[in-house]
């Protein structure tokens, strides 16, 4: 049971001919006490006839009339008047009346009408009424009273209180914010949003903002188009600046803002409450809210999290509002339930096999580096056009560059001239690649000179977008240029050691032929680039150098494993490094070698016998480096993992196998 507008407690406000409201919503805590003593009286009454039931003590529980009202309606959510079960009561009396074919109490009523309609021409008086009803309870065996009781027991009196599941205080006041906020809704011409586009990139399903493949705005857009047409809502998209690109997240230094705006017909047949209940639905899937509703969007991200403004045109006692959604507003509303979040993530969706291999082979490439620092966005913003949207079914985005993709095939002759005509309205945009399969190249023959094209048989290679994006938007130079060497030198001679995945930020690169140009103006005399290390100081390795010597002098020999684990632990500057970076520095020293006799570990020790070698001079390692004068390395190569020759002891590796 559901509670109107009329019955929310509101404040009306007025500046100039504008009018607002605001509603009453229920903060953290607030009522908890009072709340818990209506359910406690509710719960007092489990089992009892309505009849029971005071209004006016379950409204003092609340203290406050209009606040009651809507907490009683709310609690109709996990408290039911159920109407008693006819069999049920009839086992219960002493005597169990002899009823035939009568199986409800409105066949009783209909039995005892034709009784009277028989004996007493259809109506009884006062003085006639008690012998015609105990005449007629004999005929079943029956008393008076319980006639009169079974008579009435489908009545609203009769029902008893059952309980679907015991709230909590909490679980109500959510509730109760809901139904007040739809209660506005429900009165609403219209529902303005402001969404943020670039908020749908910054973190997705629980990932960093860094992440390499997101969901954009485009899916809740094209969730939206779906139930506006579904549900019969119109609906208008705009950006702030309708000659702004949307190639970019970012004009003027603010992020790109998208206007929403859903409207229902009243303009035509005049009446908002009759549509209202379609934009609260609509504005229910949209932002993803709800108890156990399990009405989540099937397909995308919500608008919760990108929210900038919003808020309502609502028609009340004849007269129009303005009703504002602020986020604080909004984050009173119920959060999505755990059967909500146990549902298949909706990003791993496609809307075809092409565009899912691509994404796959995107991010399994960008895990090595291998995307020149693109990040991957599934159906991002929509690009508006005059008469309809477009949506792409990616973005590719790098610092300040955002490239659209659209993957388009050939299914049917009018797929094709849609996308054409669509396609036709957004020459001279820069920011469209298009994938065009080979075997329709003649298809979509009128666009291919708008547009950069990337042909692909069967599947799209992410290797083809990559080189296409390198001939068309490269900005390497002008990246070179944002190099703070001072910076950079200062860290490395501070730290002792940039490595090498981090080189690639500091150096802004994207891929290790960049990084080879970016380090050589970095290195100097003290300053050395190696590929697989990164950038280090020449002193701190010959000091580095000496002490794990020192160190290997009294371990003698250790696993690999361990000799990783003991180096993050006494050098800190290589608990962020990988694995294979301090190998890497392991195989710069000629004192240190790596056995691999075995299949199942490494082995790290001297590489002579520990009497020829004289143990360092761990106090004077600062001395004898600066004295040395160490070469500029620019272009060394990679260190690699090379096996070495057994001793001349001899160990050899037995049969595994037997």
């Amino acid at each position: 049971m559901r509670f109107g507008l009329q019955d929310v407690k509101k404040s009306i406000h007025r500046r100039g001919d504008d009018l607002s409201v605001s509603l009453h919503f229920l903060r953290s805590g607030e009522l908890h006490a009072e709340i818990e003593r209506l359910i406690a009286y509710y719960e007092s009454l489990l089992g009892q006839p309505q009849r029971r039931f005071s209004l006016d003590e379950a409204r003092a529980c609340i203290g406050d009339y209009r606040l009651a009202h809507c907490l009683i309606a709310t609690l109709s959510n996990w408290y039911n008047w159920s109407p008693r079960e006819w069999s049920a009561v009839l086992q219960a009396l002493p005597a169990p009346p002899l009823f035939s074919d009568i199986a409800s109490p409105a066949q009783l009523r209909l039995a005892l009408y034709t009784y009277v309609n028989e004996h007493h021409q259809g109506f009884l008086d006062a003085q006639t009424r008690a012998v015609a009803l105990q005449a007629f309870a004999l005929t079943y065996d029956l008393g008076v009273p319980n006639l009169e009781y079974l008579l009435a027991l489908d009545s609203e009196a009769e029902a008893l209180l059952t309980r679907v599941a015991a709230p909590t205080a909490q679980e109500v006041a959510t509730l109760y914010n809901q139904w007040a906020f739809e209660s506005a809704l429900f009165n609403a011409a219209s529902v303005h949003f402001v969404i943020d586009c670039s908020a749908f990139g910054r973190q997705e399903s629980g990932r960093p903002a860094t992440s390499t493949i997101t969901t954009g705005a485009g899916m809740v857009i094209k969730r939206l188009c779906f139930l506006a047409r579904k549900l019969g809502v119109y609906y208008d998209l705009a950006y702030d600046d309708d000659n702004a690109s949307a190639s970019t997240l970012v004009t003027h230094g603010e992020p790109m803002r998208l206007h929403l705006t859903l409207y229902g017909p009243q303009d035509v047949t005049g009446v908002p409450q009759q549509y209202g209940l379609r934009l609260a639905r609509l504005c229910r899937s949209l932002l993803a809210y709800g108890v156990g509703s399990g009405e989540r969007a099937k397909k995308g991200r919500t608008l919760s999290t990108a929210i900038v403004e919003a808020n309502a045109t609502v028609y009340f006692l004849q007269r129009a509002y303005n009703f504002n959604m602020d986020a604080q507003l909004l984050s009173l509303l119920p959060g999505e339930t755990n059967q909500n979040n146990a549902r298949a993530d909706a990003s791993a969706l496609f809307d075809s096999s092409i565009e899912q291999s691509f994404s796959a082979a995107f991010a399994a490439l960008a895990g090595s580096h291998g995307v020149d620092g693109w990040r991957l966005e599934r159906e991002p913003e929509p690009l508006l056009l005059p008469s309809s949207i477009f949506i792409p079914d990616f973005a590719l985005t790098r610092a300040q560059h955002r490239i659209y993709v659209e993957i388009l095939g050939f299914w049917t002759p009018a797929y094709r001239e849609r996308k054409v005509q669509k396609l036709q309205q957004l020459r001279g945009r820069d920011d469209l690649v298009l994938a065009i399969p080979v075997d329709a190249k003649d298809a979509f023959a009128a666009i291919a000179a708008d547009f950069p094209i990337v042909y692909y048989d069967g599947q799209l290679s992410v290797t083809d977008v990559l080189q296409l994006l390198r001939a068309r938007y490269d900005d390497f130079a002008t990246r070179l240029a944002l190099i703070d060497v001072p910076s950079v030198r200062a860290f490395v001679e501070r730290n002792g050691l940039l490595p090498e995945r981090l080189c690639y930020d500091h150096l802004h690169a994207y891929r290790r032929s960049e990084l080879q140009q970016a380090a050589e103006r970095v290195v100097d005399a003290r300053i050395v680039f190696v590929p697989g290390i990164g950038l280090y100081a020449y002193d701190w390795l010959e000091q580095l150098k000496n002490s794990f010597v020192a160190w290997m002098f009294a371990t003698r020999t250790a696993t690999l494993s361990e000799v990783l684990r003991e180096a993050r632990a006494r050098w800190p500057v290589l608990s962020a490094c990988e694995d294979a970076t301090i190998e890497a520095l392991l195989a710069l020293w000629p004192e240190i070698r790596v056995r691999r006799d075995s299949i199942f570990e490494a082995v790290v020790e001297l590489a002579a016998d520990p009497a020829d070698i004289a143990e360092p001079d761990v106090e004077g390692v600062q001395t004898v480096a600066s004295v040395k004068e160490p070469k500029r390395l620019v272009r060394e190569r990679r260190a690699t993992m090379k096996k070495r020759g057994a001793p001349e002891q001899g160990a050899t590796q037995g049969d595994l196998w037997g």
